[in-house]
C-alpha cells in the first residue's frame, strides 16, 4: 500500500512537471552585452541576506566573495516554482558557511549566469573546479548548463542531479555526473507529444567522463519531492565537492586559471 501511494504521488508530481517542460524551452542564447552592462550597474550582493526565491541572475553574477576560502564555483538550481527544492537551498547555505563560492537560484535563470562564467573564463577569472547541482527541473537543466559551458571552453568537474524528469545527455568536457533518479515505468503523453520514461543521464559521442545513474526506487521513503533533502545524498554531494576543491593559496585570493582537464 505504501509503495502504491509513493508511486501515485511521484507520478502526479512528475506528470505536472513534464507538462511544464513541454511548454518551455531553455535554448535561447544569453546576451553577452546585456550581462556586461548589468555588471556595470550593480554592487556585490550577499546571497545569505536575500530570500532564496528573490535571487535574480544579476545577484548571482555580482555575488560577494568575501567569505570564500576554498577554490571552485558551485551552482545549485531549484525546480518548479521554487516550492519543492529546499534541500538545494540548504546545501547552498551550508557550503557558503564552509567558505565555498556557492549560489542557489531557479532552474530558469542559468543562462545569463553561464554567460558570465564564459566571459570570466576568457579573462582567466574563473575559480575552478566548476560544479553544478540541480533538483527536478533544475536537474534537467544541469546537463544543459554544463554542455553550454563546455561548448564555450569551460570544463565542468561535477554534475549532481536529483531526479530529473527527462532524459539528459552530457558532452565532452564534463568529468563526473551523479544522477539520483526514480525510474518511470511508462512514457507520459502530454497533448500531442509523448515524453519518454527515460530520466537517466547518457553520454554523447566523445564523452570521456564518468556517469553514475543511481536508482533510489528501492527505498520507499525517498520521493521526487524530497530526494534533494535526503541526508545521505546531501552528505555524499558535499563530500564529493570537498574532494575536488581545496583551500585558497592565499587569504582573500581566488585561484584563477584555465581548464583543469
Amino acid at each position: 500500500m505504501f509503495g502504491n501511494r509513493k508511486m501515485l504521488a511521484n507520478l502526479t508530481a512528475v506528470t505536472g512537471l513534464l507538462a511544464l517542460v513541454a511548454c518551455q524551452s531553455s535554448s535561447s542564447t544569453p546576451d553577452e552585452n546585456q550581462v556586461e552592462a548589468t555588471l556595470a550597474t550593480t554592487t556585490p550582493v550577499e546571497l545569505d541576506t536575500h530570500e532564496p526565491d528573490s535571487v535574480k541572475p544579476t545577484d548571482v553574477i555580482k555575488r560577494s566573495k568575501q567569505h570564500v576560502r576554498r577554490t571552485g564555483e558551485i551552482y545549485l538550481m531549484r525546480g518548479l516554482a521554487n516550492v519543492f527544492s529546499r534541500g538545494i537551498d540548504d546545501m547552498a547555505r551550508r557550503l557558503r558557511q564552509d567558505g565555498y563560492d556557492a549560489s542557489n537560484f531557479s532552474y530558469s535563470q542559468w543562462q545569463p549566469i553561464a554567460q558570465d562564467i564564459v566571459n570570466r573564463a576568457k579573462r582567466k577569472k574563473v575559480s575552478y573546479p566548476v560544479i553544478i547541482v540541480g533538483h527536478s527541473l533544475g536537474a534537467n537543466e544541469s546537463s544543459k548548463f554544463a554542455n553550454y559551458l563546455t561548448a564555450n571552453g569551460v570544463n565542468v568537474e561535477l554534475i549532481v542531479a536529483f531526479d530529473p524528469v527527462e532524459r539528459g545527455v552530457v558532452r565532452r568536457g564534463i568529468k563526473r555526473v551523479v544522477n539520483y533518479y526514480l525510474p518511470r515505468e511508462n512514457d507520459v503523453r502530454i497533448g500531442a507529444s509523448t515524453k519518454s520514461a527515460d530520466n537517466k543521464i547518457h553520454p554523447a559521442d566523445g564523452f570521456d567522463g564518468k556517469i553514475e545513474n543511481i536508482d533510489f526506487s528501492s527505498d520507499p521513503t525517498i520521493t521526487h519531492v524530497n530526494v534533494d533533502k535526503y541526508g545521505p545524498y546531501q552528505q555524499a554531494t558535499l563530500s564529493s565537492i570537498a574532494s575536488v576543491t581545496g583551500k585558497l593559496r592565499k587569504s582573500g585570493t581566488r585561484k584563477k586559471g584555465g581548464n583543469s582537464r
